[in-house]
């Protein structure tokens, strides 16, 4: 049998014994000392095992210990009560100026900016944090993957075998 033939064989028994292949860099394994199709399959079926085992990651079912990011409620009132409090200051500094309408008018355009500012301001954070949350998830990921195909090449060059990731 052929080279390329053989990996196909081992390739083939792998999907029909349900072994998932090392995710991410996929491990292209050749048998050095000859090993047969079924030695092969039992090798990295057992080099599967071992490897989630030292790694703590499994690439079949592929999880972070991670705890969601922090979820504040959104701040209250908003541009609304922005502008109830404004226009209540700006009645109060407008009847001292002599026309408490106008100065209640201008307090609540204040008043609302700063709230829909605020408003903003929160969605921004909110958007920043999730996306450091991504960013330290794939991460984690990453680097689970890498050990689990360290430990994966390492078993499997002990047993006789060339790994390429």
């Amino acid at each position: 049998m052929t080279r390329p033939n053989r990996l196909a064989v081992v390739l083939v028994g792998m999907l029909v014994a349900g072994i998932p292949a090392p995710a991410g860099a996929q491990a292209f394994v050749y048998p050095a000392r000859g090993q047969s199709p079924k030695t092969q399959e039992f090798d990295r079926g057992q080099c599967y095992s071992w490897a989630v085992q030292q790694s703590g990651f499994d690439p079949a079912n592929p999880r972070v210990a991670a705890p969601p990011p922090p979820q504040p409620g959104m701040p209250q009132g908003g541009m609304f009560r922005g502008a109830m409090g404004g226009a209540a200051l700006g009645a109060v500094g407008g009847a001292i100026g002599g026309d408490a309408g106008k100065g209640a008018a201008i307090g609540a355009g204040v008043g609302a900016l700063f709230g829909g500012m605020r408003r903003m301001r929160w969605a921004e954070e909110q958007q920043q944090q999730q996306q450091a949350y991504q960013a330290q998830q794939q991460g984690a990921l990453a680097q689970g993957h890498s050990s689990y195909n360290r430990a994966f090449g390492a078993c499997m060059t002990g047993r006789g075998y060339t790994v390429s990731m």
